[in-house]
């Protein structure tokens, strides 16, 4: 059997015993160190570190039960395993150390092949127990790390040395070190949403209130005329009243329009779509807003367009907000470019503006539920923070992504793509979850 290079103590007041050990030691290829008796030796311990002890049981001052005590004692020498050397006459010697906490024994004179074992067993169970000392330390590491993450303060460094290990340990160390990052990211995440779901509530609180205060106005006003009989007052007023209770309807229904919606994963009804007319009667009510804000709508739609699978009133209501959207937000004689293009598999339709833009960081979220309360333009369903969130729960049903690409100052391109509805494309299926993946495809990649 192969020795196992160790650092080895002897421990003999027997100069002539002190060396043949060393030498015997050394040829197996270990490092050995000799002392002369226990005191020099507990003083050796304490100068460098020894992997193997091997200490006679018959000397002056002090013995080798009080140097074994002293080893076994000290936390930072308990774990050197120590064989004893004992005349064959010390049978009792040897029990004793052995219940004192020595690893094993070996006879005077002791026998190479004996030697060889003895100290290499030890050697083994010495780096097994170094090993699991090891273990056990990058577990504590793996357990303080899962108290941080509980209490908020995780760093990802503090498993860097157990993420290095090759084997199922480090394995742990990095998943935890990945699911702890995410968890982070998902805190942040939630306090963001918290936030701007906040704001949006308070926005919605607003804008739900403001029609029924003049609606209660209103009634004052009326009971006022009605006792004074002024007539022609009476119909004016009467004409505000409804405006403001229609006004607070449309709000209402928008929420319930909006929460319907969103509760559904899939289209209401699936048929082949056109698209370019589609797109024109989706957009034909806009126009008016386009002149009254000067800006210039026009339309880049090939004929024909393949067809998609959809549902014509809810991708009505997408491209509507859209186009909406690019008109309220853009400049005076500004323009808004409505594109719709084809590919090998989708279609994909653009609406660019030349409007004010949007900072890239309120990009990552306006799609999502209530982040367009981050936009400080409020591109929702009037100023609600719902239309971009609609228009991604739209798309997402129909199997399709969305997109976005803004400069400041200068506009922004918002569009989706849907898959065609062709023989070997699947109809639109019941997504997870919205996807919005901004640059998804070539054509709203381009900024204006």
């Amino acid at each position: 059997m192969d020795s196992i290079p160790g650092r080895i103590l002897v421990v003999d007041d027997d100069r002539i015993n002190r060396l043949l050990l060393c030498s015997l030691l050394k040829t197996e290829g270990h490092e050995a160190a000799a002392a002369e008796d226990g005191r020099r030796a507990l003083e050796i311990l304490a100068e460098r570190p020894f992997d193997v002890v091997l200490l006679d049981l018959v000397m002056p001052e002090i013995d080798g039960f009080q140097v074994l005590a002293s080893i076994k004692a000290d936390p930072a020498l308990q774990h050197i395993p120590v064989i004893v050397i004992s005349a064959l006459d010390e049978k009792a010697n040897v029990v004793r150390s052995i219940e004192m906490g020595a690893a094993d024994y070996l006879e005077k004179p002791p026998d190479m092949v004996l030697l060889r074992a003895r100290v290499n067993a030890s050697l083994t169970a010495r780096r097994l127990l170094d090993e699991q000392v090891a273990h056990l330390r990058l577990i504590g590491h793996l357990t303080a790390a899962a108290a941080d993450v509980q209490a908020g303060r995780f760093e990802p460094g503090r498993l860097a040395e157990v993420s290095l290990r090759p084997d199922a340990l480090g394995q742990l160390a990095r998943v935890f070190s990945h699911m702890a990052l995410e968890v982070r990211a998902r805190e942040q995440q939630l306090e963001e949403q918290n936030r701007v779901k906040a704001s949006f509530i308070r926005r919605m609180t607003h804008e739900l209130r403001s029609p029924f205060v003049a609606a209660g106005f209103s009634v004052q006003l009326l009971r006022r005329y009605a006792e004074h009989g002024m007539l022609d007052e009476l119909r004016e007023q009467t004409s505000c009243l409804e405006g403001a209770l229609a006004e607070g309807r449309r709000l209402i229904d928008g929420m319930i329009n909006y929460a319907s919606l969103v509760s559904r994963h899939a289209p209401r009804r699936c048929e082949p779509i056109a698209m370019g007319p589609l797109i024109h009667e989706a957009t034909a009510h806009l126009q008016s807003l386009a002149k009254v804000r000067s800006v210039q709508l026009t339309y880049d739609l090939p004929d024909p367009l393949p067809p998609v699978f959809g549902d014509r009133a809810d991708l009505a209501e997408a491209i509507g907000h859209l186009v909406h959207n690019a008109i309220k937000f853009n400049h005076n004689d500004g323009r808004v470019l409505i594109t719709c293009r084809a590919s090998e598999r989708w279609l994909s339709v653009t609406v660019e503006d030349t409007g004010r833009g949007i900072e890239p960081e309120k990009l990552q979220i306006i799609w999502e539920a209530f982040g367009q309360a981050a936009d400080d333009e409020q591109r929702g369903v009037e100023g609600m923070g719902r239309g971009l969130a609609l228009v991604s729960h739209v798309i997402a049903a129909h199997g399709g992504e969305v997109a976005a690409t803004s400069r400041v100052g200068q506009g922004s391109t918002f569009g989706f793509r849907l898959p065609l509805a062709s023989s070997d494309q699947p109809r639109p299926s019941i997504p997870t979850e919205s996807q919005t993946i901004p640059g998804a495809y070539e054509a709203c990649t381009t900024s204006s």
